[in-house]
């Protein structure tokens, strides 16, 4: 299945695309199919679509299996340093934070920030985003309480290494159990008024530099929502902003264009346009909702966690 629709609210999201290794593969069902049932039950309370995006990725923060929150990669001084981004599509309203280290939820001060900012601040970057994070009364932890063990294991074999590969390389074929897969996380939702929003976050690439930002807290890049249509891309963040993928999917839906074809041929265009050093094209994963209820999804990646909901139906989970 890579399509759905449906005539109410529905919800689609996902865990990274990668070649995620057997072995991780149940811990990807179970915390996709927990964030989607706080969604569903958001939904069918009459939430939001805003609402519901929030609350989905900041279960999937919390879970600890993805390369977000209490999840993230450590980059080279062995530190978490979070992004994340949330998008209105009925106003265009967004916020975004990125290289936070002392935040629980980036998601939550991302939408905090999409209401407080009144559109004279829609992004917010390190200690500037967390200390809005406290004067806002949301959850401030220290930096070593984000940092899981099997990500300490993962930095300690990374900075020993003498060849350190390319990031791009962690979205390719062959990604070894335990090596440099990327779970950005990411949720895109229809309301039952037909309201869509957007969200994403990540703790970017494995053993990245200090202040590195890809393409998740990035509007257009690794989210996007206007009133005819929502994406939430996953995948090499540099080439994903660099043909600014989510919001030419959206562009794309115009007419009565269906999101599954798109999703590919974005991605695919990606591919052609965005190469590495060693000359592998970019590869990534893209969820597309529309207005009026039809969804899609696709990746170049060996595999990519996802799943949705849509009334009527319970959640379901593909990996």
């Amino acid at each position: 299945m890579s399509r759905f629709e449906g005539t109410g609210a529905m919800l689609l999201a996902h865990g990274g695309a990668w070649d995620i290794p057997d072995g991780v593969v149940q811990a990807h069902r179970s915390g996709l199919r927990t964030a989607l049932q706080r969604g569903r039950n958001a939904l069918l309370n009459g939430s939001g679509a805003l609402d519901v995006v929030t609350a989905v990725v900041a279960a999937l923060e919390a879970d600890g299996a993805f390369d977000a929150g209490c999840g993230a990669m450590l980059n080279q001084d062995g530190e978490v340093e979070l992004d994340a981004g949330v998008m209105d599509g009925t106003t265009l309203d967004y916020g975004a934070v990125m290289a936070t280290k002392k935040v629980a939820h980036p998601v939550r001060v991302a939408r905090r920030l999409l209401d407080a900012g009144e559109g004279r601040v829609r992004m917010l970057a390190a200690e500037g985003a967390e200390r809005f994070a406290e004067i806002e009364g949301l959850e401030m932890v220290q930096n070593h309480q984000l940092v899981c063990e099997r990500e300490r294991t993962r930095y300690e074999q990374l900075r020993e290494a003498v060849d350190q590969r390319h990031p791009s390389t962690s979205f390719l074929p062959g990604t070894p159990e335990g090596s440099t897969g990327a779970d950005t996380v990411g949720c895109v939702a229809r309301d039952v008024n037909g309201r869509l929003a957007a969200a994403t976050s990540t703790g970017g690439t494995p053993f990245k530099p200090p202040g590195r930002v890809g393409d998740s807290p990035l509007p257009g890049a690794g989210f996007y929502a206007t009133d005819t249509g929502a994406a939430g891309a996953t995948g090499w963040g540099e080439a994903i902003s660099a043909v600014v993928l989510s919001q030419r999917a959206v562009a794309d839906l115009a007419g009565d264009a269906h999101p599954e074809p798109v999703a590919r041929e974005r991605l695919l265009h990606m591919h052609r346009a965005v190469q590495n050093p060693e000359g592998a094209g970019a590869t990534g994963g893209l969820l597309l909702l529309t207005a009026d209820g039809r969804g899609a999804w696709a990746h170049s990646t060996p595999r990519m966690a996802r799943g949705g909901w849509r009334a009527g139906e319970q959640p379901w989970v593909e990996v």
